[in-house]
């Protein structure tokens, strides 16, 4: 079995600045969980193994299960266009609007611009709303040729979902995995029943930790991650579903045909492989099916091991969960033997890249990325929230190659990642967190 209590987390959870973290394994069905830490630093609550947090975009994954086992009973074809199931479905591309399937809007290959997070207000209609504010969102890419992750697509398969089944989204992630889990997982906050949930927290000016005003995001954005709420027993099970140790032989298999590789992910943190609503990463030394999930200062992220019949699970508030997960996964693989968890991409400042060629600017709806050549080193500069009319600016962050075509650049204690085409082609986008910027100049950025 392997020891949680062996991975140090109080010195994990220092290190990385995380107010609280809950860590869960399962190995044959059989769980252990190690806590540590508080769930709202404001008044001191502890953080314990029963307490809800955000699952944030490990819903993605959830939605893409109850995806799969529609798929498995009939009701819905992968490959049919979204537009026969949801005739109101518009992007400003025509022929993209006529060409998005439901595998694209499943392997974030629909092309649009929908890496967006807009606030529509409550009420049942709240994702037939999200739908109807497409129609103004612009094509980065032609349906099924890219990956480009987008929130805005689970939204829709959101919408899909309810529209095939005839009940809310809530309804058919509560029927479909909680139930079958045996788990509250939920978007609902009645269904706690009072019982402790956890809140994100930051760092203000001062280097403070405070907690976020916000607990949940956007109604209409709840299909893609903006207000799950599970316990770490509750990714748990949903991960021991994925292992064929909940439901029945037919979803055991509808979910197994999920780790079908769709398309590459050129980040070399993030794995390497989009599938059918998962990622797969071949880089432990055996296979790992997984989602990650950041949102409202909270931070999930789940590790599907079918070779070992391992569930790994993270859930933490604050701090920089981005690496910390990382040393976390780490250590907890050092109990298996041949699997080794990766800690991060590390840069190489000694490679010799054309570094004129990145220089340009780079644009999506929310972002721009200005690539510039500074005393012969490249620096971006990234400004987020462009669509809010209160856009936040990094500044200068210097650019360290990865490989001839990959970037870090350091950021808020971690590295992000910068993904331009490989050399043979033109460098005409990047894929900066996953999210691809098409780009709009080139040569000297003022």
């Amino acid at each position: 079995m392997i020891s949680v209590e062996e991975i140090r987390l109080d010195e994990l959870c220092e290190r990385f600045g995380i107010v609280g973290a809950v860590v869960g394994v399962s190995v044959g069905g059989e769980r252990s969980v190690a806590v540590h830490g508080l769930a709202h630093a404001a008044n001191n609550t502890a953080l314990t193994r029963e307490t809800f947090l955000l699952a944030g975009s490990v819903t993605k994954a959830m939605n893409a299960t109850i995806v799969a086992l529609l798929r498995a009973e009939g009701l819905i074809d992968l490959d049919a266009p979204v537009i026969s199931i949801l005739p109101e479905f518009r992007v400003r591309d025509e022929r993209a609007t006529m060409s998005i399937s439901v595998r694209h809007l499943l392997t974030h290959t629909a092309g649009f611009d929908g890496d967006i997070w807009p606030d529509l207000g409550e009420g049942a209609d709240a994702i037939d709303r999200l739908v109807a504010c497409l129609a103004e969102c612009a094509q980065l890419s032609p349906s099924g040729t890219a990956f480009s992750y987008n929130n805005a697509a689970y939204t829709v398969l959101g919408g899909i979902i309810e529209r095939v089944t005839g009940t809310t989204f809530e309804r058919a992630l509560h029927d479909r995995i909680a139930h079958t889990c045996e788990a509250v997982i939920t978007t609902d906050t009645s269904r706690l029943n009072g019982t402790a949930s956890a809140i994100g927290h930051f760092l203000d000016g001062e280097g403070a930790v405070q907690p976020m005003a916000d607990a949940v995001g956007p109604a209409c954005m709840a299909p893609a991650g903006s207000r799950t709420w599970s316990t770490i027993d509750g990714l748990l099970a949903f991960g021991e579903f994925h292992l064929g140790r909940r439901g029945t032989s037919v979803q055991t298999a509808a979910l197994r045909a999920m780790r079908e590789p769709q398309i590459v992910v050129g980040d070399p943190n993030n794995g390497g492989t989009m599938a059918l609503g998962m990622f797969l990463d071949d880089r432990w030394g055996t296979p790992v099916v997984f989602h990650d999930g950041g949102v409202q200062g909270q931070s999930s992220y789940l590790r599907v091991l079918p070779e070992y019949d391992t569930v790994l699970a993270v859930m933490s508030t604050g701090g920089v969960p981005q690496v910390f997960h990382r040393h976390v996964f780490s250590r907890l693989s050092n109990s298996m033997p041949g699997v080794r968890a990766p800690l991060g991409a590390v840069a190489d400042p000694d490679l010799e890249v054309d570094k004129s060629r990145y220089v340009g600017r780079y644009e999506a709806s929310a972002t721009r990325i200005d690539i510039r050549e500074d005393n012969a080193s490249l620096t971006a500069e990234i400004v987020w929230g462009r669509e809010t009319g209160a856009p936040v600016s990094t500044g200068s962050l210097p650019l360290t190659p990865y490989s001839d075509h990959v970037f870090l650049a350091p950021l808020a204690g971690r590295d992000y990642v910068l993904v331009f085409p490989p050399t043979d082609k033109p460098a005409d986008h990047l894929l900066a967190g996953l999210r691809r910027l098409n780009r709009v100049d080139s040569g000297r950025v003022s």
